[in-house]
């Protein structure tokens, strides 16, 4: 079997998944056995949900060869039991009542991914901006795994998390549509226009993630888990005339989700 059919081409979205288990458990002190009992299921249901977009793709194509459906319809059912045979033990150990919430919202959310794809606008920006916000919901399962509620501060983690990669996102959609504009884009004046939205909304992620720590109790400090990606945004809106190497801003985006993620359970 090859692991082309099974992982998902959008490489960052293993890092909103990953990065925000990691800080659940890093906040919460604590990683045992239900800890990675979590962490397989999630891995298990997040590639099923990849399988299920992909059989839902084809099937919205004319000329899909049925073999390829049957491929794809067949490791969503494997890839989705053993996400079940990882979760329900689970819920006995954990306490049904969190995680299913959990599942509830993750479960709306892949209901909006299908429709997204039904109605061809995936990889618009509703989609790009539903996908942090369903994977960082791995940071309050892993936080509340370790701690046994859903409280206030999972719900603050989930928050800084979405933040955190909807920042990303809208950065890597900033690179890239300057790319089709970069000969006009010289002038200081021009480059501040283009980049004012996206600058912008930088500067409201800085003040709702504020609001955010207020909310979950955790120390102000964790902020400067966003000045590098901020200083990011900073230093590409002023080189927007230069071409991006956008393998180099996927590697610079993995490594600053990596920082992000041992800042915020350092400071938090």
């Amino acid at each position: 079997m090859s692991l082309k059919r099974i992982l998902p081409k959008e490489h960052g979205t293993w890092a909103m998944l990953l990065v925000p288990w990691a800080i659940g458990c890093g906040v919460a002190r604590r990683l045992t056995g239900p800890d990675l009992l979590l962490l397989a299921a999630m891995l298990a249901f997040f590639l099923a949900h990849n399988q299920l977009l992909t059989w839902l793709r084809l099937r919205l194509v004319a000329a899909s060869d049925s073999g390829t459906l049957g491929r794809a319809r067949g490791l969503f059912l494997i890839l989705a039991g053993a996400g079940g045979v990882a979760f329900l033990p689970l819920l006995a150990l954990s306490g049904p009542t969190a995680l299913l919430a959990l599942g509830g919202i993750a479960g709306a959310l892949v209901a909006v991914s299908l429709y997204l794809v039904y109605r061809r606008r995936d990889h618009g920006l509703a989609g790009q901006i539903l996908a942090p916000a369903g994977l960082a919901l791995s940071a309050p399962a892993a936080y509340s795994v370790a701690r046994g509620a859903l409280d206030r501060t999972a719900v603050a983690l989930w928050a800084l998390n979405v933040l955190f990669f909807l920042g990303a996102v809208l950065y890597v959609r900033l690179k890239i549509d300057a790319l089709k504009r970069a000969p006009s884009l010289v002038a200081p004046t021009a480059k501040l226009r283009f980049a004012a939205p996206t600058l912008g909304i930088d500067l409201a992620i800085l003040v709702a993630v504020l609001i955010t720590l207020g909310f979950g109790s955790l120390s102000p400090w964790a902020l400067l888990a966003f000045v590098p990606t901020t200083a990011q945004t900073l230093v590409g809106a002023a080189r927007l005339d230069r071409p991006a190497r956008l393998k180099r801003v996927g590697i610079l985006a993995t490594a600053h989700s990596i920082v992000f993620a041992l800042l915020v359970v350092w400071l938090a």
